[in-house]
């Protein structure tokens, strides 16, 4: 037969235990609100890399693509190069009784057209005569004592050079002076358009 005592005793460890499993139910959440905040940041870390790599990418795709362009362009201007000569070399040679006959000016106005196009494509005529040797830009064929230029300065040039932008296509084939007694010339390398200068068959 159970007393009263027992029963009061009993009934008053109930609610101790629902506390306690309240409070096993609220640190659950916590720790799964945890977990879950900690995986939101992996993800947000995860995607701003992924988003990184795919801007590399991106990047680095671009850039092989204008390279590409570029050595495409630069291969299709060297062989147009010797064409160019050719049309320059007939042009300076036009016999006097044609240079005002109309095939020759529509020659010359075609030749106008061509050095135009490739001038927007970023072709520049590099070498002339009293610039400064530069090996990066000329090619010595043969040195000579000049009355005017001093050592080291370009005294003729055999054939024309050209640069696409930053690149040498062609060096300029140039015949450089010996010493004289003029003082030294600053120093030239300069570029010029297409078309400007003379070649020297």
């Amino acid at each position: 037969m159970s007393h009263p005592e027992d029963q009061r005793s009993t009934d008053s460890d109930a609610p101790s235990q629902a506390d306690g499993s309240q409070a096993d139910g609220a640190l659950s959440v916590e720790a799964q609100l945890e977990q879950a905040q900690a995986k939101a940041a992996a993800y947000l870390d995860l995607a701003q890399r992924s988003q990184a790599d795919f801007l590399n990418y991106k990047r680095r795709t671009s850039q092989d693509l204008e390279q590409k362009i570029r050595d495409a362009n630069g291969g299709l201007l060297t062989q147009l190069l010797p064409v160019l000569d050719d049309l320059q070399l007939a042009l300076a040679n036009v016999p006097a009784d044609l240079a005002e006959h109309s095939w020759a000016t529509g020659v010359g106005l075609i030749g106008q057209k061509l050095e135009g196009i490739l001038q927007r494509q970023g072709l520049e005529q590099i070498g002339g005569e009293g610039d400064r040797f530069d090996p990066h830009v000329h090619e010595a064929v043969a040195y000579e004592e000049h009355p005017v230029y001093d050592e080291g300065q370009v005294a003729s040039v055999y054939r024309v050079g050209y640069r696409l932008n930053d690149r040498v296509l062609r060096p300029a084939q140039v015949v450089v002076a010996r010493g004289s007694s003029r003082p030294p010339a600053s120093a030239g390398g300069e570029s010029r358009s297409v078309g400007e200068g003379t070649a020297h068959s």
